[in-house]
């Protein structure tokens, strides 16, 4: 079977579909993936061929700043319903559609698996007669903010011949659902074939390590020097080792001079800072977020944008996690929050919770099995 995979070009994108890649690859099928230039070693370092598609570059860059700029006036928690259809939705996918249709014509696929934001390959995959599935990399996308950027996508399906389905083609065989059900904070009964799909980083909970380590990071996205200058020091301002990654964009040497006790790097390799740390500091992205609970530690949760709020919502409700918005971020309010981060056995408990309900979760070899039965 041929397995076309689909992407944006963010880590927390990417990164979490590269499992269910390699799994269908180690089970004999063919497996190619289309994604932003730039993003292309992202998938080959996984040992998945993959092949440019979409815009990359200036020109990403462009289109999305281009909708970040209008969003950034509006509130945090309020961003994702005009982001979410104006980026991923009129910027990002008529491109990808340009070049994944010829892709898709040349290589001949049996299936096509698309993360949650790339909405190219529904049209795609109906033009071509296949089944496409959706994989999600967190939280669900609220039903709203799907059936609006299905609206602003119509007139693109109409100029392939053919009306926009329900939720802008997703779901059309079945969602690869990554969210375990305790932090789900979005009603999923609108969403036909869920399948749950283990976690990658989900792994036996280690006991914590003799020396208590705190991993900070904001992210690649929304990692700006100004709040992360402030929840670095907050974070130091206890005794406990501390590690922050401050993402490609954010020079080390902006933060200012750090205690002996902190230790700033451009990037970690995150999976292995999880395996060793105690808490984790960061914008609640699902990647971190995830990966955290996975292992069972507990987090504060810092949510500027995207998914961030959702999965602090979920977080909470499952007693894994501490918030502050960002109207709330202060160096003092950061060290109270860590504090209790690390000395609440019940978020620990709560965390571990969680950890355990993902290691129940089928992995990738099994939804490998389910979905060579729908093509």
């Amino acid at each position: 079977m041929r397995v076309l995979f689909s992407s944006t070009s963010g880590h927390g994108h990417v990164l979490p579909m590269v499992p269910l890649a390699q799994a269908f690859r180690a089970a004999g099928h063919d497996v190619l993936w289309a994604i932003a230039a730039q993003a292309t070693p992202l998938v080959t370092a996984a040992g998945i061929e993959a092949v440019a598609a979409g815009a990359h570059g200036e020109q990403e860059a462009a289109l999305r700043g281009a909708v970040f700029r209008e969003a950034a006036a509006i509130p945090g928690e309020s961003r994702p319903p005009f982001v979410f259809p104006r980026m991923f939705g009129e910027a990002l996918t008529p491109p990808m559609v340009d070049d994944l249709v010829g892709i898709a014509t040349r290589w001949g696929p049996d299936l096509l698996v698309h993360d949650h934001a790339e909405l190219a390959a529904p049209l795609v995959a109906a033009l071509g007669g296949v089944p496409s599935v959706t994989h999600s990399f967190g939280t669900a996308i609220p039903k709203p903010i799907l059936e609006d950027t299905g609206e602003r996508l119509a007139g693109l399906w109409r100029e392939h011949g053919l009306d926009v389905p329900p939720f802008a083609g997703c779901y059309r065989a079945g969602y690869l659902d990554i969210c375990p059900p305790s932090v789900q904070s979005i009603p999923t009964d609108h969403i036909p074939g869920v399948q749950p799909l283990r976690p990658v980083q989900s792994a036996e909970p280690l006991p914590p390590p003799d020396e208590p380590l705190v991993y900070v990071t904001m992210g690649t996205v929304f990692n700006a020097p100004d709040p992360l200058r402030e929840i670095v020091a907050g974070v130091a301002g206890l005794p406990v080792r501390v590690l922050v990654a401050t993402g490609p964009r954010v020079d080390p040497s902006s933060l200012g001079e750090q205690p002996g006790h902190v230790q700033v790097e451009p990037w970690v390799d995150q999976s292995a800072v999880l395996d060793r740390c105690t808490a984790v500091v960061s914008h609640g992205g699902s990647g971190t977020f995830l990966g955290a609970l996975a292992r069972g530690l507990p987090q504060l949760c810092l949510p500027q944008a995207a998914d961030q709020f959702r999965n602090a919502e979920g977080g909470t409700r499952a007693g894994a996690v501490v918030v502050l918005t960002p109207a709330e971020v202060t160096a003092e309010s950061v060290r109270g929050a860590v504090a209790r981060v690390l000395e609440d056995p019940e978020l620990r408990a709560g965390a571990r919770s969680v950890a355990e309900e993902m290691a129940r979760m089928p992995g990738p070899d099994d939804v490998v099995e389910q979905l060579t039965r729908i093509t």
